[in-house]
C-alpha cells in the first residue's frame, strides 16, 4: 500500500462519520509523520505497516472524536444534520437528585438543632454581660 492509498482509505473510512475538520486535520497529521519518517531513512512500507489498517485508524479517529464532531448519517459540509445530543453534557440521574434533596434536608436540620442548643446558652451569657454592664454604670 502506497502513502496515497493509506490516506485515501482513511479519508474514505472518515468520511460520513466526522467533520471535514476532523477529517483534514487527521489526513494533515498523517501525511506529515508519514514525511517525516520517510525523511529520517525509514522505508514508506514500513511506516504503513507500523501505522496499521487506516480503517481501525478511522474507527479510533470517529470514536474519540467529541459529540460535536461527529455525524450520524453520511452529510455533506453544508447539512446541519449532526447528532444534536452531546456526550459532553450530563444528566444527573434521578437516584442522585434525590440524595441531594435528602442531603439539603439534613443539613438545614442539623443547622437548626445546633442552633436550638446553642441559642439558650447565647442569650443567658448575653443576659449576664448586659446586667453586669448595667450594674457597673450605677457605680
Amino acid at each position: 500500500m502506497t502513502k496515497e492509498e493509506f490516506l485515501d482509505e482513511l479519508r474514505s473510512s472518515l468520511s460520513g462519520s466526522v467533520s471535514a475538520d476532523v477529517i483534514n486535520e487527521n489526513l494533515n497529521y498523517y501525511e506529515n509523520f508519514i514525511n517525516i519518517e520517510i525523511r529520517k531513512g525509514r522505508d514508506a512500507d514500513e511506516v504503513l505497516s507500523e501505522l496499521g489498517s487506516p480503517r481501525l485508524l478511522a474507527k479510533t479517529i470517529i470514536d474519540t472524536a467529541p459529540a460535536h464532531e461527529r455525524r450520524t448519517v453520511d452529510a455533506g459540509p453544508d447539512d446541519q444534520s449532526e447528532s444534536p445530543a452531546s456526550e459532553d453534557s450530563f444528566i444527573m440521574p434521578w437516584w442522585m437528585i434525590l440524595i441531594v434533596i435528602f442531603g439539603l434536608i439534613a443539613a438545614v436540620i442539623l443547622f437548626f438543632t445546633i442552633a436550638s442548643a446553642v441559642l439558650p446558652v447565647v442569650i443567658i451569657i448575653a443576659v449576664i454581660f448586659f446586667v453586669i454592664r448595667v450594674l457597673g454604670k450605677g457605680r
